[in-house]
């Protein structure tokens, strides 16, 4: 196991331990997508680039906006 590989798994148990702990939804909505993006090098590091794509487009790109896009529209319904 190489030195990138192992600094890439223990930034990526860093920052998921940040996504939990983080308690604004804003916050942890980037916080998540920034989490998505590390273990996407993970998996480019591991030889997936396959799986690193789909990684930054669904946790990187998608599920962010589509927190975001809930929280306005809630936040609409509620004024």
């Amino acid at each position: 196991m190489t030195i990138a590989r192992i600094l890439a798994v223990l930034l990526a148990g860093v920052i998921g331990t940040a996504v939990v702990l983080t308690r604004d939804v804003v916050h942890q909505a980037l916080v998540y997508g920034l989490f998505g993006l590390v273990l996407a090098l993970v998996f480019l590091l591991y030889q997936a680039p396959d799986a690193a794509l789909a990684q930054v487009v669904v946790s990187g790109l998608v599920v962010p906006l589509l927190i975001f896009v809930t929280l306005a529209e809630l936040k609409g319904r509620a004024e």
